[in-house]
């Protein structure tokens, strides 16, 4: 802790300066006689404080150009430059526009002797005020007490001996402003402005004033309550930095009896769903007692319903509890042993597995007594809540009676133990470096390692064993009617997911062979949004299929076939081709700049490198480690020949589309955007367990894991829905008569209108949230608030609000801030410095990260040089942004695992990173848990982005937590209504997430993809050799009436626009006449064929027309080409005449 202390102060001193309480700093001065007289400018050389006073003295800087948070400027310095558009006291969102509101007086007018209330020049570029709304109750006797603390700096006198004119320094006076109004002031003059007596503690010449203005509460009868606004104001006459207010801040205290109650907010119209209602409950302790103006609102811990105080603080901070999955269990953690499972004798995995079953039953029936002490209008949420509880224990119970008794389901339950076991011991080993000896021979450092579990590995955590029980019934039989359940996982990041995953992946890929040996095609698919969180996961995923195919060498049952992986990417990631495969292996040799594209850069098995290996030549020619030549493909061959798989078969991993088609790998990963190929690849049904006649030869895939499903929204998200029933469609077996769909597993980070948009994506009616809300958030038995072993509760991730209008730009902000966080990582002890000396950045744009680069070439070294100049810092020990690493989409694939491995790097070692500059490509998979500090430069898009990019840090909380630096931009609203309500937003996070948004079958939509997802069904299914023509009416309507269907589920309303547009697709299709698919001007018959890549430009010459068809499902509103060209012109009127 004592770590992320130093990190912050050292930002609130940079941005905001000096508290009261503070240490001298520097040497002392006397400036007692208003001249101070040295004999040369070498003595000048500070810092220096007031030898009287103890008080900061600046010498190298004005304090106008020293500070910009808490910085109150005289009234009339506001006039010209306040933010358009912002004219007055913002009242709450839900509270009725104009209710009970004063008539503001517009921003830059001349001040007028009214009552009415302005506080417009809190939102200007030059703020003059700052302020807080809050509802109290008073009685009798009751008052407001409002204390403001700030500093005024008077100039100092410097001369230099020899110099030719004085200098002017400045020596900070700091000073209290304390008023009271009576409760029965507030009640008597509504709607007034009223400035307050106050009292003025310390020597200065500014002129501030407290102001407080009281009207009813929208929607309140009651007599005794007020909205009441108070304000700090600057009246000083004057300009420059001796008119100015610093480190400004006030509170507002209730005495007397008063009550500070929570903020009002109208319920929507209508009232509360029942979303709104469980958000109620969940979050009824988490409420707003006071608004900012011009600075953000805190506020004491309420009890009763009130809280005793509220503060305006210019730099708030807020720290989200940390959440651990967890359970505290006699002096240790709850945990389940993969081993004691994977036993024959499971006598003690039974007691572990029971236990966690109890526990949680006794959980439920405990929050059951707890509904009776909530108030009544939480009742019905509540014991829905519990329903879902008690429905999400019975699965498990259910699934583990499974387990225990079923023959294939307690068979393949085991060895998926065994396999998870296995996993899990051989992804922890460590990394064994290849080299190339004089002989020109790869050498692998070390001998084969021993799998040995050690504490951290080999144990399900409580969450994780849950999930797998209660999925478990329909993922060993496929025939139960609950197959057709989305299991939506919503858990906090670093809880485990992907080991909950890959275990019910094994549990699914082993009952499979146990069901039928010879059923060897793939069973699972796992789909990203990302190809970061691909390749990262790509290698967990290839130890446990190393760990299955191991098993299986010893167990005939699970037949001949060998459990196989295979990453199903683009061409721009992985090779697509063979021949393309032999020639970047060929590239990889001859040039060391080459790009990887292979992604296995370790042998999951025994932790060997793969990849280009220097031979130290001075040619710079390259050995590959593991990546061989077999005939016309590449292989997979661990470096290590004592390794299991560095043998002749070598590894069960495919990277190339080919050799996944002909392979048919049993576990398949890939991004959503390559399922849009299905259009284009015909031998792609081999994943689906169909014959080039479209004849089922193996079972669909069975299982289907879709990870961070929030991100499917928007454009990508409608592509995905549309493509989504021809997926499904070829994942569903037909053979036994009732159609058997695939399982789907998938996380999220938002659980807004979760049902809606696994209907609009999946068209599934059912879905089951896990593990199920508490009644209270961060509260369901598997996650659980961390906690000190003292009780008291544990680290958890601070976030830190900076927005400085005066500063003048949101970049200059950013320079300060970078620079006190780089020196700050001096200050910190040695042992401690790690965490924090790597401060992760994220930008909202690209072009925002461009600048960040040009500020650490230039603005921020510069900034360091003033910095070392006024704070006496010796030039060795300034801290330089030297090592600056950029992670965003714009590196090559094979780069990005290399950026990764540079951020691991510790404090210490030979380059370890200073900044990292990162866009949203690290909102998921980017698990370091060495990183504590980030900057997050402008407020994300959307909460869902702002959780996961800043649940990069602070993951180890335990030892490192983390610090997160937001800052606003003072010229965005948007960024602006975030800081004043910044505890507000914060305490309520995952409440604020909005609600994820995709039109499948919206009309732009159908007439962007639905052609595409139509021949995606078509060449898939038929037979592979079906010619384009004739038009294959038969084979366009099965797929047509397959989108008709889930649009009827989506949307009602859109079937009709659907069938029109499959009408005029139909006629084009028809009248055309093509007798290729490809019209592609590369491979294909530009004049003859259907189809052409989406986005790539038509040939200026070209008279035929082509359907675009898409090769991603990203980019779909991305900018065009104009070209003008009468095919279209011609083909339709073609199209009108034939059909007329």
């Amino acid at each position: 802790m004592e770590a992320r202390e130093i990190m912050e102060a050292a930002v609130r001193r940079e941005l905001f300066g000096p508290t009261n309480d503070e240490t001298r700093r520097g040497k002392p001065l006397d400036i007692s006689a208003g001249l101070v007289t040295f004999e040369s400018w070498e003595q000048t050389r500070g810092p220096w404080h007031d030898a009287a006073t103890g008080q900061e003295i600046l010498s190298e800087i004005e304090p106008l150009r020293r500070y910009g948070v808490g910085v109150l400027h005289p009234k009339g310095a506001a006039a010209t430059e306040s933010i358009a558009g912002i004219t007055g006291l913002p009242a709450d969102d839900a509270i009725e526009d104009g209710a009970g509101a004063p008539e503001l007086q517009a921003s830059g007018a001349p001040e007028a002797d009214t009552d009415d209330f302005d506080l417009s020049d809190a939102n200007s570029f030059k703020p003059s005020a700052m302020g807080v709304s809050f509802k109290v109750r008073v009685q009798p006797g009751s008052c407001l007490r409002v204390e403001a603390s700030a500093a005024a700096y008077e100039k100092v006198t410097v001369r230099v001996q020899g110099a030719k004119q004085d200098r002017e320094w400045w020596v900070r006076r700091p000073f209290k402003l304390i008023a009271t109004v009576s409760g029965e002031h507030l009640l008597q003059h509504t709607e007034q402005l009223l400035p307050l007596s106050s009292v003025l503690t310390g020597e200065v010449k500014l002129q501030p004033q407290v102001q407080a203005y009281s009207r009813p509460v929208p929607g309140d009868a009651d007599p005794a309550c007020r909205l009441v606004t108070v304000a700090l104001v600057n009246r000083t006459n004057g300009d420059g930095s001796g008119a100015t207010m610093f480190q400004t801040s006030f509170e507002v205290r209730a005495e007397g009896g008063a009550r500070i109650e929570a903020y009002p907010e109208l319920p929507p119209p209508g009232g509360l769903d029942d979303e709104e209602e469980s958000i109620a409950l969940l979050y009824r302790k988490k409420l707003t007692y006071a608004v900012g103006h011009g600075c953000a609102a805190t506020w004491d811990e309420p009890v009763d319903g009130a809280s005793s105080a509220v503060r305006a603080e210019p730099l708030p901070a807020y720290e989200v509890p940390s959440l651990t999955p967890e359970i505290p269990w006699n002096g240790g953690s709850l945990r389940v042993s993969m081993a004691a499972l994977a036993a024959e004798d499971q006598e003690e995995g039974r007691r572990q597995v029971e236990l966690v079953l109890d526990l949680y039953a006794r959980w439920i029936r405990d929050r059951e007594k707890e509904i009776e002490t909530l108030d009544a209008r939480f009742h019905k949420a509540a014991r829905r809540h519990i329903q879902l509880c008690n429905e999400a224990l019975a699965r498990m119970r259910r699934g583990w009676e499974l387990a225990t008794s079923d023959p294939i389901a307690s068979r393949a339950f085991r060895l998926a133990n065994e396999a998870m076991l296995s996993q899990q011991v051989h992804s922890r080993l460590p990394l064994r470096e290849v080299t190339v000896t004089k002989d020109g021979l790869l050498k692998v450092e070390g001998s084969q390692p021993r799998a040995v579990p050690d504490g951290r590995s080999g144990y399900w955590r409580p969450f994780q064993i849950a999930f797998i029980l209660a999925t478990l019934p329909e993922i060993v039989h496929p025939g139960l009617e609950e197959r057709d359940t989305v299991d939506l996982i919503f858990f906090p990041t670093g809880g485990g997911k992907t080991e909950a995953y890959l275990g019910a992946a094994a549990l699914s890929m082993i009952a499979r062979r146990l069901r039928d040996k010879h059923d060897a095609g793939t069973d699972v698919l796992m789909r990203y949004t990302l190809r970061l969180l691909t390749a990262q996961q790509f290698l967990r995923a290839a130890a446990l299929i190393c760990a299955l195919e191991e098993i299986r060498s010893r167990q005939p049952d699970l037949g001949s076939e060998p459990f196989s992986i295979g990453i199903w990417l683009g061409s721009a990631t992985t090779p697509n081709t063979w021949s393309s495969a032999k020639e970047h292996l060929s590239r990889l040799r001859s040039n060391p700049r080459a790009e990887n594209p292979f992604l296995l850069l370790r042998c999951p098995w025994c932790g060997a490198r793969m990849g280009p290996v220097s031979t130290g030549g001075p040619k710079g020619r390259r050995e590959v480690a593991g990546y061989v030549e077999v005939g016309r493909k590449v292989k997979f061959r661990c470096p290590d020949a004592e390794c299991r798989f560095g043998s002749r078969d070598g590894l069960p991993v495919s990277v190339v589309d080919e050799d996944i088609y002909e392979r048919r790998p049993t576990l398949v990963i890939g991004t959503v955007d390559k399922f849009a190929m299905l259009a284009w690849r015909p031998q792609a049904r081999a994943l689906f367990g169909l014959d080039g006649n479209g004849q089922r030869i193996y079972s669909p895939p069975g299982l289907i894991i879709q990870d961070e499903l929030h991100l499917i929204s928007g454009p990508l998200g409608s592509m995905v829905g549309l493509y989504e029933p021809v997926i499904e469609d070829l994942c569903t077996d037909l053979r036994s008569g009732a159609p058997v769909r695939p399982k789907i597993v998938a996380s999220t980070a938002t659980i807004r209108r979760y049902e809606k948009q696994i209907r609009d994506l999946y068209g599934r009616e059912k879905v089951a949230l896990f593990p199920p809300q508490g009644l209270e958030e961060g509260h369901s038995f598997f996650a659980e608030p961390a906690t000190l072993p003292d009780g008291s509760p544990a680290p958890g991730r601070r976030y830190l609000g900076v927005m400085s209008p005066s500063l003048g730009s949101i970049q200059t902000v950013q320079v300060r801030v970078a620079a006190a966080t780089l020196q700050a990582g001096r200050s910190i002890p040695e042992a401690e410095r790690d965490a924090y000396w790597t401060n992760l950045n994220f930008l909202n744009s690209l072009r925002e990260l461009g600048n960040t680069v040009s500020l650490l070439q230039s603005d921020i070294p510069d900034y360091l040089t003033g910095m070392r100049k006024r704070e006496g810092i010796d030039a060795a020990d300034v801290r330089w942004p030297r090592n600056v690493l950029e992670l965003t989409s714009r590196r090559r694939s094979d780069e990005i695992p290399k950026a990764i491995e540079e951020l691991q790097r510790e404090y210490g070692s030979d380059r370890c990173v200073d900044v990292c500059l990162a866009s949203n490509i690290i909102e998921v998979g980017v698990d370091i848990d060495r990183l504590a500090l980030m900057t997050v430069v402008g407020q994300p898009k959307t909460t869902a982005q702002y959780i996961q990019i800043s649940g990069r840090v602070g993951r180890r909380w335990d030892e490192r937590p983390g610090l997160v630096i937001v800052i606003y931009g003072a010229a965005k609203p948007r960024d602006r209504s975030h800081y004043e309500r910044f505890v507000s937003y914060h305490q309520r996070l995952y409440a604020q997430v909005e609600p994820t948004s995709l039109t499948p079958f919206a009309l732009p939509v159908l007439q962007r993809g639905m052609h595409g997802a139509i021949v995606a069904h078509i060449r898939q299914s038929a037979p592979e050799a079906l010619p384009v023509y004739p038009f294959p009416e038969e084979h366009f309507e099965a797929a047509v009436e397959l989108l008709k269907n889930r649009a009827a589920l989506a949307d009602t309303a859109e079937v009709a626009s659907l069938e029109s547009v499959a009408a005029r697709r139909a006629r084009e299709w028809s009248c055309w006449e093509r007798t290729a698919w490809d019209a592609n001007p590369t491979g294909g018959d530009p004049l003859q064929g259907l189809m052409r890549y989406a986005g790539t430009s038509l040939e200026p010459e070209g008279k035929a027309p082509v359907w675009e068809v898409p090769t991603s499902m990203r980019n779909v509103d991305a900018e065009c080409l104009l070209q003008i060209s009468a095919a279209y012109a011609i083909a339709s009127s073609v199209v009108k005449e034939e059909t007329e």
